[in-house]
């Protein structure tokens, strides 16, 4: 194992996406808007293709950094096969436009040692900008390699968010739609182990797992329904840890907690955790709006 920390530091980029409305609704979708048919269509029903009328749900600037070629761009040596999303944090400065052309720098922050058999953790930092220069959203996303551990780097520092202990103000219940992956890997996350089968049996999984930013679009799109309505456009931020795989088909429950006249913290478990002894999916999250 050799880890390369001559990449701290260094920016990377552009990565370059060109996007119309049509692929802002593969991102809604494959965050599960419309599973049921009716629920959450302004993120996916244009009205008029020549001059669309949809809501953005703002998860879509997560994958303008996390995406395969960031990924195997920002190489140090690690096992790709290993290589876990571990969180995120997203602040967003202004709002996304029908169509763009956006351009994504990509700074690799840093790399911490969990130790051996807990993975090498890595830290980078996207920062997005509309064609004409407006800087739309900044997202900190953290990976955990986990077969690169014990190589004699710095611990990584603690990152504590309180959390309510009470119950949540609102529960949200739905399930995560079987084929869900299989639209979301078209936001540029290719992934074996979220389509090929025969690559999770040798996890020990039963099948191929969600993505993160899948669900915690799902998470996001709770959130703005129950405090904020129709305008998705008011959210300025949305943190969380990925503290477990989610396997398709599983029900879930989003908790939110509201702890100040415009945040929340929350949790993605499943409905089923009295019975399952689940650990959440998403933990320690916070959703800011304006």
């Amino acid at each position: 194992m050799t880890i390369s920390t001559e990449i701290v530091g260094k920016e990377f980029g552009p990565f370059v996406r060109e996007y119309t409305f049509r692929d802002l609704e593969i991102c809604a979708l494959g965050c599960g808007a419309g599973f049921d048919g009716k629920t959450d269509l302004e993120y996916i029903n244009e009205v008029d293709p020549h001059n669309p009328q949809l809501k953005v749900l703002p998860i879509f600037g997560v994958p303008l950094t996390v995406h395969e070629e960031m990924t195997k761009t920002l190489d140090y040596g690690y096992n790709y096969a290993g290589s876990l999303h571990y969180g995120f944090e997203i602040l967003f400065h202004a709002p996304f436009k029908m169509n763009d052309r956006i351009e994504t720098l990509v700074t690799q922050d840093a790399l911490y040692d969990r130790g051996e058999g807990r993975g090498c953790l890595s830290k980078q930092t996207g920062r997005s900008y509309s064609a004409d220069g407006t800087h739309l959203c900044t997202t900190e996303t953290w990976d955990c390699c986990i077969y690169d551990g014990g190589w004699g780097g710095p611990a990584a520092p603690k990152d504590v968010v309180d959390m309510p202990d009470r119950e949540p103000d609102v529960v949200v219940e739905e399930v995560f739609p079987l084929n869900q992956p299989l639209l979301y890997r078209l936001m540029g996350d290719w992934h074996q182990q979220h389509i090929d089968w025969s690559y999770t049996e040798q996890t020990g999984l039963e099948r191929p797992i969600a993505h993160a930013i899948s669900y915690a679009g799902l998470v996001m799109r709770h959130a703005i329904a129950s405090f904020f309505p129709g305008e998705p456009e008011r959210m300025t931020r949305f943190k969380t840890r990925v503290t477990a795989p989610l396997l398709p088909g599983t029900k879930l429950h989003t908790k939110l907690w509201k702890v100040g006249e415009h945040e929340l913290r929350f949790q993605l478990v499943d409905a089923d955790v009295e019975q399952t002894g689940a650990k959440p999916h998403l933990n320690f999250g916070i959703i800011e709006w304006k």
